[in-house]
C-alpha cells in the first residue's frame, strides 16, 4: 500500500488534489521494484497505469529498424506513461530501468474511474497532457536548434555549476550519448573539440577542470 503523504512526496503537483481523490489514489497504488536493465514497459504494449519514479532512473526510447532514439530521461519525481494512460492507446516508447529503480504504479482502470468521477482529477490530466506535449516539443527544438558540442558544453556547465570546476561527467560517455540522442563517438569528438578550444581541460578518466568557464558557457549558447 502506498499512503497519501507518500504520494505527495512523490510527485509535488498531486498536492494540488483533494484530500478524498488523494486517498482514493493511494487505495490503488502500488510500489514497484526494477533492477538495473529491467524493463518497465515496451512500445506497443497495452498502456497499463503511470509509473511515478520514487527513486533511481529510467531512459524512455523509441525503437526503429536502425537504432533506438532517446526521448527523455526521468528520475525521482518524475511520471511515465501519461500520454497513453490519459490520451489513450498502447505505449509509445520503451522505458528501461539503467539503475535500480523504485516507482509507484497507479492502475489504467483506477485512473480510467478518477477522470469519469472526478473533475479534480479530470483537470489535472489534461494539465499534465499539456505539460508532457510542451516537454516533447521543447525536446525537439534542442535537437534541431543546437549542435551536438553545445549540448555538452551546456551539460558540462551543468556539471561545473553543481560540483565545481574540476568535476567527472557523472555517468559514461554511451550514457551521455543517449541522453543526448546521438553516438558515443560523436560525445567523443565535441570532448575533443572542447579540449582543443582551451575552454576545458581533461585531468583523469571522465575528469574534467575548466579552464574558460565564459568560453564553455558561449559555446553552450549557440
Amino acid at each position: 500500500m502506498i499512503s497519501v503523504e507518500q504520494l505527495r512526496g512523490a510527485l509535488t503537483a498531486l498536492g494540488e488534489l483533494p484530500e478524498a481523490t488523494l486517498m482514493r489514489l493511494a487505495g490503488a497504488a502500488r510500489e514497484r521494484r526494477y533492477a538495473k536493465g529491467a524493463i518497465l514497459y515496451r512500445a506497443g504494449d497495452r498502456a497499463d497505469g503511470l509509473y511515478i519514479v520514487l527513486s533511481g532512473r529510467v531512459h524512455v526510447t523509441r525503437e526503429t529498424t536502425n537504432r533506438a532514439a532517446f526521448l527523455h530521461v526521468e528520475s525521482e519525481g518524475g511520471v511515465l506513461g501519461e500520454i497513453p494512460v490519459f490520451g489513450g492507446g498502447a505505449f509509445p516508447a520503451t522505458a528501461c530501468a539503467v539503475m535500480p529503480t523504485r516507482c509507484v504504479h497507479l492502475p489504467t482502470e483506477a485512473i480510467d474511474r478518477l477522470i469519469t468521477d472526478d473533475p479534480a482529477f479530470a483537470r489535472f490530466a489534461l494539465r499534465r497532457l499539456a505539460q508532457r506535449a510542451h516537454g516533447l516539443l521543447r525536446r525537439i527544438d534542442e535537437l534541431t536548434a543546437t549542435t551536438i558540442t553545445a549540448r555538452v558544453a551546456g551539460y558540462l556547465l551543468t556539471r561545473a555549476e553543481s560540483l565545481g570546476s574540476d568535476f567527472t561527467l557523472g555517468m559514461s560517455q554511451e550514457a551521455l550519448a543517449g541522453e543526448l540522442g546521438t553516438a558515443r563517438e560523436v560525445i567523443v569528438r565535441a570532448l575533443r573539440a572542447l579540449v582543443a578550444a582551451g575552454a576545458i581541460e581533461r585531468t583523469g578518466r571522465s575528469r574534467f577542470v575548466v579552464r574558460r568557464a565564459a568560453l564553455l558557457r558561449a559555446i553552450a549558447s549557440r
